[in-house]
């Protein structure tokens, strides 16, 4: 398949997207046939990793698509997809006047919300028929570009956004912050038997909270910000390894003893990219989060990870060193995550740090992309091979080395014929419909990324994508 054509088929994805989502709005539904002529009325059963209450059911998931919404306004500004920015535009105009006047500030989207489409509410992945119990979990980072783009838009809702994030602190003391928080009532949650407080989440919230005193110079956020920069400083071990979550419980379920490097590096990235955005606001701060996430990174690289058996560790035991859940090359499933994600967010570091180690681990992981056959048995989901087509894409940025071209677009090829044979992306390999919850958006976005590196662009007309964190 040439550059050109690969190219096309995403160009026609983003067409067909456009289209189903006239009938909301501007929204694109979560699920749809693969022509993308509706939403799916019935839900198909849940592919192998994934949880019902995660995905968006009648609905549309503003996490999930943003993506997707970044790729239209590049390929539109670079003139390659006329029309594309007016639709993204109207979808980020329909969200932010429309859906998120919620009671606590806190947008339905993530991991557990969405916009219901048919009803026109709140949706809860949980709870379905209670879209009043509906849960914010962030799921990824939002990028400035969007914060920038809504607060353009409807400042208001922003800034409520980052009041709402409040309810992320627990009841009782000491301090402690959840992943969870209610959306449709102000008050924070009840604290359980674990804490659930992983490391990313904090670096989600340092970010949003930095974006909204930037613009609102508001003390408040400003001190949110200190007090979540200490959390986990505080609950660091000597080379900077992180915990899963900071008190754990003693059933199944726990996590007691077991250190999340891939966590510690996601809150690391989310420090490099709130210390560039606050800039001269304030130099100390910007200064201190650069300081800590290079001690979050060293930990992260000083992880059990085995590149000589292709082993690389989401989490590890603290005390033995031994894997406890490894990542996969293909095939993620929720709580162990696509090697993709990690080595792509080392190169968002690099740039930031100049730390060559970062730039040879996510090296080392590419290579292992390329000697791993895509298994055809199972249903990987689309996010997966997204990722790795934008890790080829970027380390060729990165190093200039032409291997990560020539053989990444070999690899993309392969990709599009498995999930781009029909107008929509399949959402994972062989499924016959398209979601969102499974990550067709960074195919997407990688797919032109590979496109247009090989077509010779000297700068790509389509930003690197860092949110998958």
């Amino acid at each position: 398949m040439s550059p050109a054509a690969m190219l096309d088929r995403v160009t026609a994805a983003l067409t067909r997207l456009i289209d189903a989502a006239e009938p909301w709005e501007g929204l694109f539904p979560s699920m749809l046939d693969l022509e993308g002529r509706a939403m799916l009325r019935e839900q198909p059963t849940a592919i192998h990793g994934q949880r019902d209450g995660d995905r968006a059911f009648l609905g549309s998931n503003l996490m999930h698509d943003h993506v997707v919404l970044r790729l239209m306004y590049d390929l539109d500004a670079a003139g390659l997809a006329d029309g594309c920015a007016v639709a993204a535009d109207r979808y980020l105009e329909r969200f932010a006047t429309h859906c998120t006047d919620t009671v606590s500030g806190l947008f339905p989207w993530g991991e557990h919300s969405f916009w219901q489409l048919v009803d026109d509410h709140v949706g809860s992945g949980h709870r379905p028929d209670e879209p009043e119990h509906a849960i914010h979990d962030h799921l990824r980072q939002a990028p400035v570009w969007l914060w920038e783009r809504l607060w353009r838009i409807n400042p208001l809702c922003v800034e409520r956004f980052a009041e709402g994030l409040d309810n992320h602190w627990t009841q009782g003391e000491p301090r402690e912050y959840i992943r969870h928080a209610f959306i449709g009532r102000r008050a924070r949650h009840p604290r359980g038997a674990r804490s659930c407080d992983f490391p990313r989440h904090g670096g989600f919230y340092i970010l949003d909270w930095a974006f909204a005193w930037r613009h609102t110079g508001r003390d408040r956020f400003r001190a949110q910000i200190d007090v979540m920069l200490d959390y986990w400083w505080e609950r660091r071990f000597d080379d900077g390894t992180l915990l899963v979550e900071s008190r754990s419980s003693d059933d199944a379920t726990s996590f007691t003893g077991i250190a999340a490097p891939s966590q510690s590096q996601s809150l690391a990235a989310s420090l490099l990219d709130t210390a560039a955005q606050i800039g001269d606001n304030d130099a100390a701060l910007a200064a201190t989060m650069r300081e800590r996430a290079q001690v979050y990174l060293d930990g992260f690289l000083a992880a059990p990870h085995r590149p000589e058996e292709q082993l690389y560790v989401s989490t590890f035991d603290l005390a033995t060193r031994e894997p406890h859940r490894p990542m996969a090359a293909w095939g993620s499933v929720y709580g162990s995550s696509a090697a993709g994600g990690p080595a792509l967010l080392c190169v968002a570091a690099y740039r930031h740090t100049g730390d060559r180690g970062l730039l040879s681990w996510s090296a080392s992981l590419c290579a292992w992309y390329l000697a791993e056959p895509f298994p055809s048995e199972i249903a990987v989901p689309a996010s997966d091979a997204g990722l790795a087509l934008e890790l080829f894409a970027a380390l060729h940025e990165e190093t200039g080395q032409r291997r990560w071209l020539d053989e990444g677009l070999e690899r993309a090829a392969e990709l599009a014929d498995t999930y781009l044979d029909r107008p929509l992306p399949r959402g994972a390999a062989g499924i016959g419909w398209y979601e969102s919850q499974m990550g067709p958006g960074y195919l997407l976005h990688g797919l032109a990324r590979m496109g247009l590196l090989a077509m010779g662009a000297e700068s790509c007309p389509v930003a690197a994508d860092f949110s998958s964190r």
